[in-house]
């Protein structure tokens, strides 16, 4: 069981980062969530990947996806290497580069419409090797110092993105289906991101799924490693940043997240990014 406090950890400050790592001893990881999407592309090693209060074993070839705001982290079940190429991508350069007809970011929108949270892709077919291959030159660009490397660089990360929702949306790949989960916090997890814009009180919950307000504390702290009202506060400014993204005005997107007082909205959302909603608003607008 988690009983850790989640925490957002790693630094985006360029619109992307990739890291090809591998651990050869037992390492802990806590529980923890960034503010930038991140892909894992799991190349070795004995692992269960824990997200969102379900954890998956994970095989060679897997890729994860991982949205801004997902608590998640890898347990390692023993020594054998555990190799991993790990995109840290901006929310801000996949809607950029969103088009009339369609968006980078539908790899992982999609999942989060269907009843359960299915973040690990798993396929057979020749075509992740192509992703593979796109990630290895990547790699080898971002270490390059050739003309235009940086320009270079994001031509191949557009390409591995676009690869990857083709891919996607041909169905060569398939979801995870099964993880070890408690289906009680399955079942609260999913009602919270459905009902972001409503009430969301210990009390409400307790209610709605029929057990007391005491148990559920204890029993969310302990099968996910946070409590609800981070949770719900962390998810709530998620969905405000990303409806900012798409257009929505500043005040559409508090309330229609589930904030109702916009100074406490603009506070909170301030010490989870260090800018304001203002700010964000003004930097895609220009």
């Amino acid at each position: 069981m988690l009983t850790m406090d989640y925490e957002k950890t790693g630094y985006l400050h360029s619109p992307f980062k990739l890291f090809h790592l591998t651990d050869h001893k037992l390492k802990s990881y806590d529980c923890h969530y960034h503010d930038f999407y991140k892909i894992l592309l799991f190349l070795s090693g004995d692992v269960d990947y824990f997200i969102e209060g379900t954890s998956y074993r994970l095989e060679p070839r897997d890729i994860v996806l991982i949205g801004a705001g997902d608590v998640h982290r890898p347990v390692i079940r023993s020594s054998a290497p555990y190799e991993r190429i790990i995109l840290y991508v901006s929310s801000d350069l996949l809607t950029s580069y969103n088009g009339q007809d369609y968006s980078l970011e539908s790899c992982f929108q999609k999942q989060t419409e269907k009843k359960e949270h299915l973040p690990v892709l798993r396929s057979s077919s020749a075509s992740v090797d192509t992703l593979f291959k796109l990630c290895a030159g990547l790699e080898s660009s971002l270490s390059g110092s050739e003309y235009a490397e940086e320009l270079y660089s994001r031509a191949l990360l557009l390409q591995f993105l676009v690869q990857l929702n083709r891919i996607f949306l041909t169905g060569s790949f398939r979801y995870i289906e099964t993880g070890s989960s408690n289906r009680k916090i399955t079942e609260i997890l999913h009602y919270i991101n459905e009902h972001l814009d409503g009430d969301l009180s210990i009390e409400t919950l307790s209610g709605e799924f029929f057990i007391s307000r005491r148990y559920l504390m204890q029993l969310f702290q302990q099968e996910t490693g946070y409590s609800i009202g981070k949770y719900v506060n962390a998810k709530r400014l998620f969905s405000a940043r990303d409806k900012i993204l798409h257009g929505m005005s500043l005040t559409d997107a508090c309330y229609s997240s589930g904030f109702q007082h916009y100074s406490t909205f603009t506070r909170s959302y301030y010490r989870m990014f260090q800018t304001t909603p203002g700010a964000l608003k003004k930097d895609i607008q220009t």
